[in-house]
C-alpha cells in the first residue's frame, strides 16, 4: 500500500536546487518552507505506514546524506476544513464530531487538541474514519498511533544510517494464528542479541542488494518456506530467516530470492513448495551429504 508522509526536515534548502531537484525527480516530492521550517512531502509504498516510514527514510538519507527527518507534521484540521475536504457542511461535521449521526460504525477520532476555542484532529484520522463509509479523499496517511512510532523511531534509525549499519526491518512469516506470540518472541530474542557489540556488524556482512536495509523474517519450525520468501521485498534479494530450533536455541539463516547470486536452492536439496523453516532445519542437521547446508550457508527459497 501506498502511504503519504508530509515530514519537518533539516539539513536541505528550499534554495538548494540540486537537492530541490532530487527530492523531486528521485521521490517525485515536493520541499517547502513555512515559517522557517522546511517540510517534505513524499509517498513510499510498504505493509503498513511504519514499515513504508522504514523504506522512506533509508532511500532519503541514501541520495541525500545532510538530510535529517525531525518528525511527522500532524497535519492537523478543524471542524471548516473537515467540511471542506469532505464535501459536506459545518454542521454535518459537527454532528459526527459529537456522535449524533453515523453512529453505527467506529467512532469519529478524539481531537489531538484545542486550537484557539475549537478542537482539531488529524487528517490522517478523519480519513480512515471517512473511509468506512467510502468517502474520504483516498490518501493514506499515518494514523496517530502510527505516526508516533515513527517519531520515536527516526532519531534511532538516522543514528543507525549515521553509523554505517543498515535498519533492520522486522516482519513475520506468518500471521493471525495461535502461534503469533513464539514469533514475536523470536523477534524479541533477536533485538535483545542485536544490541551486543558486534552482532549486527556481522549480520550485515550477508550479501543484499539495498545495504542500508536488511529485512529478518521471524518464523517458527511449522512456518512456510514460500511465506518467508513472500517477505523479502520487491527491491530486495537477500533477507534474514530467525527462527527457534528444537532446542530453542536462536537460529539465522541468510535466505535470498531464487535469483539471489551463490544461494542453494532449496528444490536442490529436496524440499518442495509446501517445506517448512522445520524442514529446513532437518536439511542442516542431517545433510544432504552432497550439499551440505550451514547456518551460514545463503538458501534461495523457489
Amino acid at each position: 500500500m501506498e502511504y503519504e508522509f508530509h515530514f519537518v526536515v533539516d539539513g536541505i534548502d528550499v534554495g538548494d536546487d540540486e537537492a530541490v531537484g532530487i527530492v523531486h525527480d528521485t521521490f517525485d516530492g515536493v520541499l517547502t518552507r513555512h515559517r522557517g521550517r522546511h517540510f517534505l512531502d513524499v509517498s513510499e509504498g510498504g505493509a503498513n505506514a511504519i514499515d513504508a516510514a522504514h523504506r522512506i527514510v533509508v532511500r532519503l538519507r541514501k541520495s541525500l546524506p545532510g538530510l535529517r527527518l525531525l518528525r511527522t507534521d500532524p497535519d492537523l484540521v478543524g471542524v471548516s476544513d473537515i467540511a471542506e475536504r469532505a464535501e459536506r457542511t459545518r454542521q454535518n461535521v459537527q454532528q459526527w464530531a459529537n456522535g449524533e449521526r453515523r453512529q453505527d460504525k467506529l467512532p469519529f477520532p478524539d481531537p489531538e487538541g484545542i486550537a484557539g476555542r475549537s478542537p482539531v484532529w488529524r487528517w490522517g484520522d478523519v480519513n480512515v474514519w471517512l473511509a468506512q463509509f467510502g468517502e474520504g479523499d483516498g490518501v493514506h496517511t499515518p494514523t496517530r498511533d502510527e505516526a508516533l512510532t515513527i517519531d520515536f523511531m527516526l532519531p534511532k534509525w538516522q543514528r543507525t544510517l549515521d553509523d554505517g549499519l543498515p535498519l533492520v526491518h522486522f516482519t513475520t512469516a506468518e500471521s493471525g494464528d495461535d502461534r503469533d506470540q513464539e514469533r514475536e518472541t523470536v523477534q524479541r530474542l533477536l533485538e535483545g542479541t542485536l544490541a551486543f557489540p558486534g552482532v549486527l556488524e556481522r549480520i550485515a556482512a550477508i550479501p543484499r542488494t539495498e545495504q542500508q536495509r536488511l529485512t529478518v523474517v521471524c518464523a517458527v519450525l511449522p512456518d512456510r518456506l514460500s511465506s518467508v520468501v513472500s517477505r523479502i521485498g520487491h527491491d530486495e534479494v537477500w533477507a534474514v530467516l530467525a527462527f527457534r530450533g528444537v532446542d530453542g536455541e536462536l537460529r539465522l539463516q541468510p535466505v535470498g530470492t531464487a535469483k539471489a547470486p551463490g544461494a542453494v536452492l532449496v528444490s536442490s536439496l529436496g524440499l518442495g513448495r509446501d517445506a517448512t523453516v522445520g524442514d529446513l532445519l532437518l536439511v542442516q542437521t542431517n545433510g544432504p551429504d552432497d550439499t551440505p547446508v550451514t547456518p551460514i550457508t545463503p538458501v534461495g527459497l523457489d
